[in-house]
């Protein structure tokens, strides 16, 4: 059980420490709590950064042992007594449980329900967001929904026009320098130690800056791009043939301060002359996708409910809202759900691939196309079985669960091929294809057995141990020894029946190589003992 603490931020360190002693000791008191350690966020985050860490505290996470057998429900009612121990207390709480490591939402970090929104236009983003929580608060078993915008900031936001500022030779970056130089500026002058505790001297310049009321009285210079791009002054120049006319110095010097004068006037102008200022809120992050911006409305998952079900209710009405959507904006469902939908894809891909390799495989051992059709009905029965002792043990479908099915694939058909196998050899030898099934069940079911029992008790070491690897490959082990046992006993009675059903022709003779005939060959042995009885 994860549990992450903050104290309250006017706490000294002193204090700090007191408040998560006291936290820690009310913890060890709740029933089915063994051991719990703690270590504050800034250390762990050193110890994994080689020791970047700033000093600080107030941020610890801690981590407590369940009592030895506790069941995912338990460990649930061990979270929600925790939150209660620690209702009263002046710290920020949040609890979180694996359930032994194994469950899939867990793993995926129990994100619950997420939705993205994308396009580019930020205030119709946030308008599509408030349509998207709504239709989220009244679907049933969503809790604590939140958008990008819950976090964010009373926002002033600059809306310039481009056309109208070029006129003027601004560009949108001139203009942002503009405005910056104006707010404030805050830089780190150096960096103290009082009573080994490191603190950062930081200088602000409030001299300069901006406020609501005359951001849009903020003056710029208007830049004349004809005299930029002069390449000179033209009295410079002398052209031979042309006359150039006398004018009186005086009059020429009392006109040209009127331009100047005049000009000087006109290249003065305000932020309101080219743009308009809006009040809004600013989101906690700004992400994209292909260049594409987007916000998030997630949700929690109630107690009860399942993320993925919840998903494919939510799905039609998001579907419907998205056909009123205007032109490049769309809605998609993303978080557990969504990475849960895609890792059991990619597990399915991955056992029709494994499942085709090892049709292939026994097509060409056996140099048939029937042999191993029949060998595969194993794994259907090899699946039944897993998913019953995930039931018993009251383990959720994981990640490593899905892993010990495409394991369970590769192991179970050997018991179908070691049974088809010799019945095969016996029917070659001249037994009917009855009496060749009978002798097969008597004569191989002690090796099947041997071959299942050694890997399930291989598998028992993972199931009943108490270490984190243990816990951690619960579920596979579950699968693979719960499929493999029970697969093992419908094999000595499905097998055959469809041996007898399906494979009625005689079997092909395989030729093995001169090498393998001088072999000792126990249905060869079995057929002579069985002649010498008759």
């Amino acid at each position: 059980i994860s549990i992450n603490i903050t104290t309250p931020e006017d706490m000294t360190r002193e204090e700090s420490y007191a408040a998560i002693d006291d936290c820690l000791l009310r913890i060890l008191e709740v029933d089915g709590i063994e051991y719990i350690g703690a270590m504050d966020s800034e250390s762990t985050s050193a110890f994994f950064m080689a020791g970047t860490g700033d000093g600080s505290y107030g941020s610890y996470v801690c981590n407590a042992l369940a009592t030895e057998g506790a069941s995912a429900q338990e460990i649930d009612r061990i979270a929600k007594d925790i939150n209660e121990s620690l209702a009263d207390s002046p710290c920020t709480v949040e609890v979180s449980t694996g359930s032994g490591m194994g469950d899939m939402s867990a793993m995926m970090g129990s994100s619950g329900i997420s939705v993205n929104i994308y396009g580019n236009d930020y205030e119709e983003l946030r308008s599509i967001s408030a349509d998207i929580t709504e239709i989220m608060e009244n679907q049933e078993g969503l809790t604590g929904i939140s958008d990008s915008f819950a976090g964010g900031e009373p926002t002033l936001q600059v809306i310039i026009d481009r056309d109208e500022a070029m006129r003027y030779g601004f560009t949108v970056a001139q203009i942002f320098a503009e405005i910056a130089s104006h707010t404030s500026t805050t830089t780190t002058a150096t960096t103290i130690t009082v009573d080994g505790v490191e603190m950062k001297v930081n200088i602000t310049d409030n001299t300069d800056t901006l406020t609501r009321e005359d951001l849009l009285n903020l003056e710029f210079e208007e830049i004349d791009m004809m005299a930029q791009t002069d390449m000179g002054s033209g009295e410079d120049m002398s052209f031979e043939g042309f006359d150039t006319p006398v004018v009186d110095d005086e009059e020429t010097s009392e006109t040209s301060e009127t331009e100047e004068t005049e000009e000087e006037e006109s290249k003065i102008h305000t932020l309101s002359e080219f743009a308009e200022v809006i009040e809004t809120t600013s989101s906690d992050s700004i992400n994209r996708s292909n260049l594409v911006r987007y916000v998030t409305v997630s949700s929690e998952m109630s107690e009860g409910y399942n993320a993925t079900l919840i998903a494919r209710e939510l799905s039609p009405k998001l579907d419907e809202y998205s056909k009123s959507l205007p032109g490049g904006y769309s809605v998609e469902v993303s978080g557990e759900s969504s990475e849960v939908m895609e890792m059991v894809k990619q597990m399915l891909e991955m056992a029709a691939l494994a499942l085709l390799f090892i049709y292939l495989i026994m097509v060409a051992q056996f140099q048939s196309l029937l042999s191993p059709l029949i060998i595969l009905f194993t794994i259907p029965l090899a699946f039944t079985g897993g998913m019953i002792g995930l039931l018993i043990a009251d383990i959720p479908l994981s990640l490593l669960s899905l892993v010990g099915f495409v394991v369970l694939m590769g192991t179970v058909v050997n018991n179908g091929i070691v049974f088809v196998d010799y019945t095969n050899q016996l029917r070659i030898g001249g037994l009917e294809r009855r009496d060749a099934l009978v002798a097969t069940g008597i004569t191989r079911m002690r090796p099947i057995l041997m071959t299942a029992l050694t890997t399930i008790l291989a598998m028992s070491m993972m199931i009943f141990g108490s270490g984190m690897a243990s816990q951690l490959g619960r579920g596979m082990a579950v699968v693979i020894s719960a499929g493999l046992l029970y697969s093992t006993f419908m094999t000595l009675f499905i097998v055959p029946v469809m041996y007898d059903i399906l494979f009625k022709k005689q079997p092909l003779n395989v030729d093995v190589g001169s090498d393998i005939d001088d072999a000792i060959d126990d249905a060869a042995e079995y057929l002579a003992t069985h002649n010498r009885q008759n």
